[in-house]
Protein backbone atom coordinates (compact mmCIF):
# COMPACT_ATOMS: atom_id res chain seq x y z
CA UNK A 1 0.00 0.00 0.00
CA UNK A 2 2.60 2.69 0.99
CA UNK A 3 5.20 1.68 -1.61
CA UNK A 4 2.83 2.98 -4.46
CA UNK A 5 3.89 6.65 -5.26
CA UNK A 6 0.10 7.86 -4.77
CA UNK A 7 -0.26 6.70 -0.94
CA UNK A 8 2.90 8.77 -0.61
CA UNK A 9 1.38 11.91 -2.17
CA UNK A 10 -1.63 11.40 -0.52
CA UNK A 11 -0.19 11.42 2.91
CA UNK A 12 1.99 14.12 2.06
CA UNK A 13 -1.32 15.95 1.20
CA UNK A 14 -2.87 14.63 4.64
CA UNK A 15 0.10 16.22 6.35
CA UNK A 16 -0.59 19.78 4.25
CA UNK A 17 -4.39 19.39 5.71
CA UNK A 18 -2.87 18.97 9.26
CA UNK A 19 -0.81 21.90 8.43
CA UNK A 20 -3.91 24.02 7.79
CA UNK A 21 -4.95 23.84 11.28
CA UNK A 22 -1.49 24.83 12.86
CA UNK A 23 -1.03 28.36 10.87
CA UNK A 24 -3.18 30.62 9.82
CA UNK A 25 -4.44 31.84 6.59
CA UNK A 26 -3.50 35.27 6.61
CA UNK A 27 -2.42 38.42 9.15
CA UNK A 28 -4.19 41.45 9.02
CA UNK A 29 -2.97 44.48 10.57
CA UNK A 30 -5.07 47.68 11.28
CA UNK A 31 -3.19 50.78 11.75
CA UNK A 32 -5.23 53.96 13.22
CA UNK A 33 -3.23 57.36 13.82
CA UNK A 34 -0.49 55.46 16.31
CA UNK A 35 -2.43 52.24 17.11
CA UNK A 36 -1.50 49.17 15.25
CA UNK A 37 -4.02 46.20 16.07
CA UNK A 38 -3.39 42.70 14.11
CA UNK A 39 -6.12 39.60 13.88
CA UNK A 40 -5.53 36.35 11.92
CA UNK A 41 -7.36 34.34 10.18
CA UNK A 42 -7.32 30.79 11.64
CA UNK A 43 -9.62 27.71 10.82
CA UNK A 44 -9.19 27.18 14.88
CA UNK A 45 -10.82 29.78 17.14
CA UNK A 46 -8.11 31.70 18.89
CA UNK A 47 -7.79 34.33 21.45
CA UNK A 48 -9.81 37.66 20.56
CA UNK A 49 -7.89 40.41 19.70
CA UNK A 50 -9.05 43.60 21.32
CA UNK A 51 -9.15 46.74 19.89
CA UNK A 52 -7.05 49.61 22.31
CA UNK A 53 -9.26 52.25 21.45
CA UNK A 54 -12.81 50.72 22.75
CA UNK A 55 -12.20 47.94 24.38
CA UNK A 56 -14.09 45.74 21.97
CA UNK A 57 -13.18 42.06 20.34
CA UNK A 58 -12.90 42.35 16.72
CA UNK A 59 -12.15 39.10 15.51
CA UNK A 60 -14.44 37.40 14.11
CA UNK A 61 -13.10 35.92 10.92
CA UNK A 62 -12.58 32.48 11.89
CA UNK A 63 -14.38 30.41 9.42
CA UNK A 64 -16.12 27.49 10.11
CA UNK A 65 -16.70 26.68 6.40
CA UNK A 66 -13.37 26.55 6.05
CA UNK A 67 -12.26 24.21 9.37
CA UNK A 68 -15.00 21.76 8.33
CA UNK A 69 -14.09 21.57 4.43
CA UNK A 70 -10.47 21.11 6.12
CA UNK A 71 -11.23 18.24 8.19
CA UNK A 72 -13.69 16.69 5.15
CA UNK A 73 -10.15 17.01 2.80
CA UNK A 74 -7.98 15.26 5.68
CA UNK A 75 -10.49 12.44 6.77
CA UNK A 76 -10.97 12.06 2.75
CA UNK A 77 -7.19 11.59 1.88
CA UNK A 78 -6.75 9.13 4.66
CA UNK A 79 -9.69 7.42 3.30
CA UNK A 80 -8.57 7.83 -0.10
CA UNK A 81 -4.72 5.95 1.09
CA UNK A 82 -7.36 2.95 1.85
CA UNK A 83 -9.05 2.23 -1.04
CA UNK A 84 -5.93 0.88 -2.89
CA UNK A 85 -7.53 -2.02 -3.83
CA UNK A 86 -9.97 -1.38 -5.91
CA UNK A 87 -8.46 1.54 -8.25
CA UNK A 88 -11.71 2.55 -10.36
CA UNK A 89 -13.10 3.96 -6.98
CA UNK A 90 -9.91 5.32 -5.43
CA UNK A 91 -9.29 7.54 -8.07
CA UNK A 92 -12.56 8.55 -8.57
CA UNK A 93 -12.71 9.32 -4.83
CA UNK A 94 -9.31 11.43 -5.27
CA UNK A 95 -11.22 13.41 -7.89
CA UNK A 96 -13.84 14.48 -5.51
CA UNK A 97 -11.19 15.63 -2.98
CA UNK A 98 -9.38 17.39 -5.88
CA UNK A 99 -12.39 19.39 -6.39
CA UNK A 100 -13.30 19.91 -2.79
CA UNK A 101 -9.70 21.17 -2.02
CA UNK A 102 -10.70 23.31 -5.34
CA UNK A 103 -13.47 24.44 -3.57
CA UNK A 104 -11.95 25.45 0.03
CA UNK A 105 -9.20 27.98 -2.17
CA UNK A 106 -12.02 29.31 -3.56
CA UNK A 107 -13.64 30.36 -0.43
CA UNK A 108 -10.37 31.11 1.17
CA UNK A 109 -9.32 33.93 -1.45
CA UNK A 110 -12.81 34.89 -2.48
CA UNK A 111 -14.82 35.18 0.79
CA UNK A 112 -12.89 34.87 4.09
CA UNK A 113 -9.57 36.95 3.06
CA UNK A 114 -11.87 39.95 1.04
CA UNK A 115 -14.79 39.81 4.26
CA UNK A 116 -11.89 39.63 7.14
CA UNK A 117 -10.06 42.81 5.32
CA UNK A 118 -13.29 44.44 5.59
CA UNK A 119 -14.59 44.01 9.44
CA UNK A 120 -11.02 45.39 10.16
CA UNK A 121 -11.48 48.72 7.65
CA UNK A 122 -13.23 50.62 10.26
CA UNK A 123 -10.13 50.97 12.42
CA UNK A 124 -7.90 52.31 9.87
CA UNK A 125 -5.48 51.43 7.37
CA UNK A 126 -5.26 47.64 6.86
CA UNK A 127 -2.50 45.56 5.16
CA UNK A 128 -3.16 41.69 4.65
CA UNK A 129 0.24 39.38 5.31
CA UNK A 130 -0.40 36.09 3.62
CA UNK A 131 1.13 33.24 5.53
CA UNK A 132 1.81 29.50 5.30
CA UNK A 133 -2.24 28.73 5.71
CA UNK A 134 -3.02 30.14 1.96
CA UNK A 135 -0.12 28.16 0.03
CA UNK A 136 -0.90 24.57 1.90
CA UNK A 137 -4.79 24.04 -0.19
CA UNK A 138 -2.63 24.61 -3.12
CA UNK A 139 0.28 22.19 -2.90
CA UNK A 140 -2.09 19.72 -1.52
CA UNK A 141 -4.20 20.45 -4.69
CA UNK A 142 -0.92 19.68 -6.78
CA UNK A 143 0.01 16.85 -4.83
CA UNK A 144 -3.93 15.64 -5.37
CA UNK A 145 -3.71 15.77 -8.82
CA UNK A 146 -0.32 13.83 -9.38
CA UNK A 147 -1.46 10.66 -7.12
CA UNK A 148 -4.99 10.70 -9.21
CA UNK A 149 -2.86 10.92 -12.68
CA UNK A 150 -0.31 7.76 -10.64
CA UNK A 151 -3.61 5.87 -9.94
CA UNK A 152 -4.92 6.22 -13.74
CA UNK A 153 -1.28 5.28 -14.60
CA UNK A 154 -1.71 2.37 -12.63
CA UNK A 155 -4.76 1.06 -13.69
CA UNK A 156 -3.75 1.23 -17.55
CA UNK A 157 -0.52 -0.69 -16.63
CA UNK A 158 -2.75 -3.41 -15.36
CA UNK A 159 -5.57 -3.65 -17.85
CA UNK A 160 -2.77 -4.04 -20.39
CA UNK A 161 -1.33 -6.61 -18.43
CA UNK A 162 -4.77 -8.43 -18.27
CA UNK A 163 -4.77 -8.37 -22.03
CA UNK A 164 -1.66 -10.11 -22.36
CA UNK A 165 -2.41 -13.11 -20.84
Amino acid sequence: MIQRIQSFLLVLALVGFILLFLFPTATFEAKMNSNVTSSSLTLLPGENNINPETGEAFMAQNSVILMIMAFVLGIGTLVGIFLYKNRIRQMRFVSMLGFINLVYIGIAFLASIPDAEKALMPMGEVSTTYSVGTFVPIVTLVLIIIAQRAIRSDEIKVRAADRIR
